[in-house]
């Protein structure tokens, strides 16, 4: 398994459903956790646009699913001096 090449796979198809839905928000990075039995891949998308998030959440899911065991989850952030925005966020294990 070549980790860097899979974060890399991860970074493009992240930004690439992101434009496909003309949202602001770029992945510059994909977090790796690396355990004795598995590899964990955590990433994370800001969806600004409430009406693309169901879609935005079947790609992910559909583009991502072959990868390992997915779980990509949401959560409506308001902040104070910002626009609100659906935090994406996934994980894929994948045995090592």
């Amino acid at each position: 398994m070549d980790k860097d090449q899979i974060k890399s796979e991860l970074v493009d198809i992240s930004n690439k459903i992101l434009e496909k839905y003309s949202e602001m928000d770029v992945v510059e990075t994909i977090s790796v956790m690396n355990m004795a039995a598995k590899t964990i891949f955590l990433g994370s998308l800001k969806v600004y646009n409430y009406e693309v998030i169901p879609n935005v959440m079947r790609d992910l899911e559909k583009e991502l699913k072959g990868y390992g065991e997915l779980v990509v989850r949401d959560q409506k952030v308001t902040p104070c001096c910002s626009p609100s925005y659906t935090h994406i966020s996934f994980n894929i294990t994948i045995p090592n």
